[in-house]
């Protein structure tokens, strides 16, 4: 092949790959609209043309970088038409495989694909069925034969009618609106970055392998801001972010379960080791037919936020908007209806809060009893150990034999040694459950947000579960435990199995080993665990649309 020749050929074969290229981004822009759809829909004019002319010129640059990296350099030292054409499809395919993988992920979970999303998206398939993972696998491979077959035949028609796609004249207008898109869409994120503007800022995880030029270290780099005023003024309007809870999420479609069994949650304030013996003792199979159950339950570091969370069935993020709006637990009309009232009683010397709506009725023990009352429905008492004998007592009386009951603690002793995040150490934060005549399979972590899901168990099945109302899962099922995010105002704790990551108001994190609890230097929460973890925490959480927004 002679020189010009060759260089004919590269020239012939670089052209083609342009073209080829423009089709691979019509295709990256249907495909990017699914993530347009599956986001939450700009909530301002400027937003809106954000969001336009970022698709525009985020979906026109990922083909071209492609093409750049795996297709031109290629063309320069192989310049062979047919082999270039599979190739090209070839490695198209990959990459367009892989978007749809994202996209589809995107649409499910909210972020995209990495390690241990895949490993997250596997086991959540096996819940599903036994063999979905590889039911999934194969999907993926009829999905990437199906997707090269289409990369084929543009490959092959774009190479056949290149003579004409060269004659035309829209290349090069078609080229400057994606470049336009690209770098508008750029300069406006500078933009919102430098004001905070949320309803921009708020779309920067919307896109896959997106990194928008932000302010915040391009204008600090060049002197025209202070860092450390930026975040101040950021964190000032996180704090000041206006909220409001949509609780339950969706109206409860409940039934009245058959042969309903009463069911009863003791909760004493705390219990120190000599105590929890003591009642470890009086609570034995052989004295009274309760057991210990196999579940490292964590309490709450205070008491009448760990009633909240039991009450509930929600992290105390969500404690002072419900009880300044007298929200009464959404499960207790449906349970009245069904004509199994809730009984809210506690004991002589409770004298910690207890998180409820001012108009909501709280009995003593002791008057409870000594009135008229029935035996049926949810009955939840908060007991002082101060008054053991009395629940004692109570809980052997005739009345409650077959009552499916659990015995807990809001909250461990309180040590004013731990100080600051120390205090969410696990084997620190655990508090025992006593049950009796609920079976319940061991679990390696549990928390106070689950026993509520768990009561209701034996009185009423809901449409969607407890998900419409609760955070919380039934320890009776045998799912995944891990992990498990918890809310102890102000912090967010996410217990992972090997390690326990801990978020304050200002957004700093903490990641300490759970084998003694010591700090690891350096260390991050993966990206898609925090993510799960924020999510998981706000979902009765929604913004209101402010004026300025």
């Amino acid at each position: 092949m002679g020189k010009y020749q060759r260089r004919d050929k590269i020239a012939r074969l670089i052209s083609w790959g342009h073209w080829f290229t423009f089709t691979n981004i019509i295709l990256s822009l249907a495909i990017g609209t699914l993530y347009i759809e599956a986001s939450e829909f700009p909530t301002t004019g400027l937003s809106t043309i954000y969001a336009i002319v970022s698709w525009i010129g985020h979906f026109a640059f990922l083909p071209f970088v492609f093409f750049i990296i795996a297709i031109f350099p290629v063309c320069l030292f192989a310049p062979y038409s047919r082999f270039m054409r599979g190739y090209a499809s070839l490695v198209s395919a990959f990459a367009l495989v892989a978007l749809i993988s994202d996209v589809i992920f995107f649409r499910q979970y909210g972020y995209h694909l990495n390690t241990y999303s895949l490993a997250q998206m596997a086991r959540d398939a096996e819940t599903v069925f036994t063999g979905a993972s590889f039911v999934m696998v194969i999907g993926i491979l009829l999905s990437f034969l199906l997707i090269l077959g289409i990369e084929l035949v543009l490959a092959n028609l774009t190479w056949k009618r290149l003579p004409q796609l060269q004659n035309q004249r829209y290349g090069a207008p078609i080229t400057s609106i994606f470049v336009l898109c690209f770098l508008t869409s750029h300069s406006m994120h500078v933009w919102a970055d430098a004001a905070l503007y949320d309803p921009i800022t708020q779309q920067d995880d919307m896109f896959p392998i997106s990194y928008p030029t932000t302010a915040k270290t391009l204008m600090a780099k060049h002197g025209l801001i202070e860092a450390t005023h930026y975040r101040d003024r950021q964190q000032m309007l996180l704090h000041n972010a206006t909220k409001t809870i949509e609780y339950p999420l969706n109206p409860l479609l409940c039934a009245k379960v058959n042969n309903p069994q009463q069911a009863v949650i003791v909760a004493f304030n705390r219990l120190n080791a000599e105590q929890r013996e003591a009642l470890n003792t009086v609570l034995s199979p052989v004295a009274s037919g309760y057991h210990r159950a196999d579940i490292q339950l964590l309490g709450h570091p205070e008491a009448e936020g760990g009633s909240f969370q039991l009450l509930y069935g929600l992290p105390d993020f969500y404690q002072q908007t419900l009880i300044n709006d007298k929200t009464a637990p959404a499960y207790a009309k449906p349970l009245s209806d069904f004509g199994m009232p809730m009984h809210l009683l506690r004991t002589q010397h409770y004298k910690d809060e207890i998180a409820l709506p001012e108009n909501s009725t709280i009995q003593t023990l002791q008057r409870w009893e000594s009135g008229p009352h029935e035996h049926k429905g949810l009955t939840v008492l908060f007991a002082d150990i101060s008054d053991r004998d009395a629940v004692i007592e109570w809980l052997e009386s005739a009345d409650l034999k077959s009552a499916k009951v659990m015995v807990t603690a809001l909250a461990p002793v309180r040590d004013e040694q731990l100080v600051d995040k120390k205090q969410f150490q696990p084997s620190l934060l655990e508090v025992p459950l006593w049950v009796s005549n609920i079976s319940l399979p061991s679990h390696p972590i549990a928390g106070l947000m689950d026993l509520m899901p768990t009561a209701l168990d034996s009185l009423m099945s809901c449409a969607n579960g407890v998900k419409n109302f609760s955070n919380g899962e039934s320890l009776r099922s045998r799912g995944e435990r891990y992990p498990l995010v918890e809310s102890y105002k102000p912090y967010i704790v996410i217990y992972q199995q090997t390690e326990t990551t801990v978020l304050d108001s200002s957004g700093q994190f903490s990641v300490y080993d759970n084998q003694g609890f010591q700090l690891k230097s350096g260390a991050e929460p993966h990206t898609s665990v925090l993510i799960n973890a924020l999510k998981k925490i706000k979902r009765f959480s929604k913004p209101i649309k402010t004026d300025d927004q």
